[in-house]
């Protein structure tokens, strides 16, 4: 199924061309190619020890997108004559008189440049969307830090608990999520809790993240779709550092691609997605991860992707099909296997307010309180429109 039907906007010719505009799409140096195999993954999903079932349903997916499209050569040629005078420059001897000078200008620069960086404000250090974060949790009128523990361990707690023997240096980060006010690349989209319920239903209660997000498309992967194939199996590498990664299915485009996701800086060939959160760079990681450096638990695959046309996104989104979400990086990289929550009810109730209460309405735990605060009058699943 082309990106154009799943929008029933874009052509499927047009929609190609959008894709091949995507940085990531075009450049394919972040996107790891195996033979059809991966085509052919059923995408058959674990249940999480509750008994969710995140069913990764592609049988409807019959048609994808041609990726075997030839990488354009430079219009322009290097000119190995030009500017070669400019290399070499007569060098003035100073006098003693002007070192003089010189090192007076220097304590008097160094003097301005201290009293200037006394005066700047601090630079944000870290993920700089933890500040945001708390700015939006204050506006929220959470502001007891009481109160935003009890919230958080009320959502993620059982997850938490397990991400504590996956992967601890990621559990020490404290998960937050909540709602921007559009797309963004880094981004989560949190599916609607009643779309998708009839058709496409790997879109169904999705959690995906962003990979790109420009004014010619968007491109992104599901998070919370775990298939019963491991890399190994895909790759025919069964003895590769990362053999016993399980494979995520990412999308319904880009057939025989592999996406990689991981949370190493040191991952050489990689580009960071969003701050901490890094694509691409599978021989450096695989080097990393013979020699101990990175722990293959630390890294995801997705096969294919999610692609969106210029404006469709927006346009989806404005009619709350989705809902746009900045969360931790711990919410991103966790494995999503075998979770006591699943991801989709966890970010929901992260981010609380509506989109809390449409994981309640999912789970048929909604109060009176919530239907008198967030209650609707009807809802098209199939279009997004509420009904007046």
């Amino acid at each position: 199924m082309t990106v154009g039907r799943l929008a029933r906007r874009a052509s499927q010719s047009s929609q190609r061309q959008v894709n091949r505009d995507l940085p990531c799409y075009r450049g394919r140096g972040h996107v790891i190619r195996f033979t059809p195999t991966v085509s052919r993954v059923a995408a058959h999903s674990k249940k999480s020890e509750s008994g969710e079932d995140d069913a990764a349903d592609v049988s409807d997916s019959a048609e994808t997108e041609d990726t075997d499209d030839t990488t354009s050569k430079a219009d322009k040629e290097t000119n190995e004559e030009g500017g070669k005078g400019d290399d070499k420059k007569k060098v003035k001897k100073s006098k003693p008189a002007d070192k003089k000078k010189d090192a007076a200008d220097a304590d008097v620069t160094d003097t301005a440049l201290s009293s200037a960086e006394d005066d700047v404000a601090p630079a944000l250090e870290g993920d700089w969307r933890d500040f945001r974060a708390k700015l939006v949790s204050i506006e929220s009128g959470v502001t007891d830090s009481v109160d935003e523990t009890e919230k958080v361990e009320e959502a993620s707690g059982p997850n938490l608990e397990l991400l504590k023997t996956q992967n601890p240096k990621l559990a020490a980060e404290k998960p937050w999520a909540h709602t921007i006010s559009a797309p963004e690349r880094g981004c989560l989209l949190i599916a609607r809790g009643d779309s998708f319920s009839a058709g496409q239903q790997y879109f169904h209660q999705a959690v995906i993240l962003l990979l790109e997000h420009n004014e010619r498309g968007t491109m992104g992967v599901i998070l919370n779709r775990p298939t019963q194939y491991t890399m190994g199996y895909v790759s025919g590498d069964t003895s590769g550092p990362f053999a016993k990664n399980a494979l995520y299915f990412g999308g319904d485009v880009g057939d025989g691609t592999v996406s990689f996701l991981h949370g190493s800086g040191a991952v050489s060939g990689s580009v960071e997605v969003t701050p901490g959160v890094y694509l691409g760079g599978y021989d450096s990681a695989c080097n990393l991860a013979k020699g101990g450096e990175i722990k293959s638990e630390e890294c995801k695959f997705f096969a294919r992707y999610c692609g969106w046309g210029a404006g469709q996104l927006q346009g989806e989104c404005e009619r709350n099909v989705w809902y746009p979400v900045a969360a931790a990086k711990s919410v991103v990289l966790k494995q999503v296997l075998q979770l006591p929550k699943p991801l989709w009810r966890e970010v929901s109730e992260l981010v609380g307010d509506k989109v809390g209460y449409e994981s309640r309405k999912a789970y048929g735990e909604e109060t009176e309180e919530d239907v008198e605060k967030f209650g609707f009058k009807g809802w098209d699943p199939e279009d997004g429109v509420e009904d007046e």
